[in-house]
């Protein structure tokens, strides 16, 4: 299943790779998930000054969280 999540941009997030991190960072909260989603697309939309990233959600967080420790 896909998930989308929005992205709002200021003078620190400006680089196309912190927007990156932050997309999967914001995705791994989430999903409560020790690793991070693939994201699938980020896109940008001027008209909103906005970003958004879709992500793959993880199936089953809890198990995955219990998988790590």
């Amino acid at each position: 299943m896909l998930k989308a999540l929005v992205i709002t941009t200021n003078e620190k997030t400006t680089e196309f790779g912190s927007i990156l991190a932050i997309a999967r960072s914001e995705a791994r909260k989430r999903e409560q998930s020790n690793k991070n989603p693939p994201i699938r697309a980020l896109n940008y939309f001027p008209e909103l000054n906005v970003y958004v990233a879709v992500y793959e959600a993880v199936e089953n967080p809890v198990e995955n969280m219990r998988q790590t420790r």
